[in-house]
């Protein structure tokens, strides 16, 4: 009997090892996911910037074009780490890797990379739509 209960808390100690190593492999790709998100973003920024300089010195105008790009780079962004993180947390709950209590914690308390990534495509898209808007008037 001994035997059978020292089998039972090995197992049961394998199977919270390789839960763990399940969870950490789905936040490494969240997290290098969120990293791409947020360089992509970041490259948005920079044509931006690279436009107005452009524009400046061409007299043409692209700057409020890449106004356009911004707004719909932070769009696609935001929406598509929303789908992302829902579904990592859809497959962390499907292979019992997390529970229900831990996974509606987890919805309203995300990680620190999607809030970042999130609210970055929230402000690129809100700048994006100014300077789609209003970007011809700066260069002159």
């Amino acid at each position: 009997m001994d035997g059978l209960r020292y089998q039972n808390a090995g197992r049961q100690r394998l199977e919270m090892a390789s839960g763990q190593a399940g969870i950490d492999r789905l936040y490494a790709g969240f997290a290098r996911s969120m990293l791409w998100l947020g360089l992509f973003l970041s490259a948005m920024w920079l044509f931006a910037a690279l436009s107005y300089y452009l524009s400046a010195e061409t007299g043409v105008d692209w700057f409020s074009r890449s106004g356009s790009l911004m707004a719909l780079s932070g769009a696609v962004t935001s929406f598509r780490s929303v789908s992302m993180y829902h579904n990592k947390l859809a497959i962390a709950l499907r292979e019992g890797l997390v529970s229900v209590p831990r996974e509606i914690e987890l919805t309203l308390e995300p990680p620190r990379p999607f809030r970042f990534v999130l609210y970055f495509g929230y402000l690129t898209g809100i700048v994006g739509t100014a300077i789609w808007g209003y970007g011809d008037l700066l260069p002159r």
